[in-house]
């Protein structure tokens, strides 16, 4: 998986907090204390916390929250990197073939207590380089998860996510790129260049993916749980999705939610394949349809009926800031975000190459 270069801004923090007030004092006590303790450098990667045993659990995604808003606080550069493994090892952190140094840990429950253990290893091999650990009261981090499950099940889905996202298309011209806009119903080249970049206001769960005419899936943003703040971009901060099969049309999806497909996401290829070889879809004729399938299946996360809209074309479009982005060959442009508000986002632009 590729890693997520995040560029950090000097930011007051992106925890999306939920306990009481002394629960936060606490853990972001905690999350200082124990960072505080390890000799860090700009240009590491942080892999993410895990139970004793290995796994994501609601107790080690709301400290982790904690630990990375501590991280922005300190303003070292970082990257953020989704785990490969579903579950992890061993006692420390899974040994890996990144390059530079790699920071994680663990959240192991004592009793009354929970401790945090970070570790900072080699990126070849997983040698740990240096330890730190710092307990916290067990009643903390359960009234955290506890709070955030109360926001979840009766107002946190209504809340809005706001982001800004770029969609940026090249086109080679002998050894120079430039810009191609990308709009709904129009066409690309064949040998055209995509790629999209994104910041979130709050801590959300992001996909994005082109769906062909013919039926193919190609992944720009794996759907993984994103922090706010940091840039983001997919495939990668110099990666592209090169455009090189001509007379198809393809649909960028764009997904924003505190949840999306979930467990049902291959079901979820299933059905949009049904649509292609019955040729309820071909070309341009039948997106609707296509548009259906998403709101049915992300619906199945949101029994409680929250609003879900896929958003085409520009009429609702709200122009965000303009940046100017540099990729590593020298190529430099400027580009206006579009930015969308809502408790769940949708943005498709289907487009044809030629």
């Amino acid at each position: 998986m590729k890693i997520l270069s995040a560029l950090l801004l000097c930011l007051t923090g992106c925890a999306m907090l939920g306990g009481g007030p002394g629960d936060r004092a606490e853990l972001n006590a905690v999350a200082a204390d124990v960072l505080h303790q390890l000799d860090l450098e700009a240009g590491f990667t942080w892999v993410g916390l895990r139970d004793a045993s290995g796994k994501e659990t609601e107790a080690t995604q709301a400290v982790e929250e904690y630990l990375v808003s501590s991280l922005v606080r300190r303003g070292l550069p970082f990257s953020v990197v989704p785990s490969e493994e579903s579950s992890w090892s061993g006692e420390a952190i899974p040994p890996g073939e990144r390059v530079g140094p790699v920071l994680g840990g663990r959240l192991v429950e004592d009793g009354a207590w929970m401790y945090v253990r970070l570790y900072r290893v080699e990126g070849v091999g997983g040698r740990i380089v240096q330890a730190a650990a710092r307990g916290v009261a067990k009643r903390h981090v359960d009234d955290e998860v506890a709070q955030r499950a109360r926001a979840s099940g009766t107002g946190r889905d209504g809340l809005p996510i706001e982001v800004d996202v770029h969609w940026v298309a090249l086109r080679r011209e002998g050894d120079i790129r430039r810009p191609v806009r990308l709009v709904e119903g129009e066409s690309l080249q064949e040998g055209d260049e995509l790629q999209v970049r994104f910041r979130l206001n709050r801590d959300a769960q992001v996909y994005a993916f082109l769906f062909s005419s013919e039926g193919e899936v190609i992944s720009l943003v794996p759907d993984e749980f994103r922090y706010s703040g940091l840039p983001y971009y997919g495939p990668g901060e110099n990666s592209w999705v090169t455009l090189s099969e001509s007379d198809r049309v393809y649909t960028a999806y764009f997904m924003v939610g505190p949840r999306l497909l979930e467990e049902n996401a291959s079901e979820f290829f299933e059905r949009l394949d049904e649509l292609v070889e019955q040729r309820q879809v071909d070309r341009f004729v039948g997106l609707d349809r296509q548009d259906e399938i998403v709101v049915e299946f992300l619906r199945r996360s949101f029994p409680g009926g929250i609003p879900i809209e896929v958003v085409r074309g520009n009429e609702a479009l709200v122009e965000g800031r303009s940046e100017t982005l540099v990729y590593s060959d020298g190529t430099r442009l400027q580009s206006v975000a579009e930015k969308w508000v809502a408790p769940l986002i949708v943005r498709a632009v289907s487009f044809s190459v030629q």
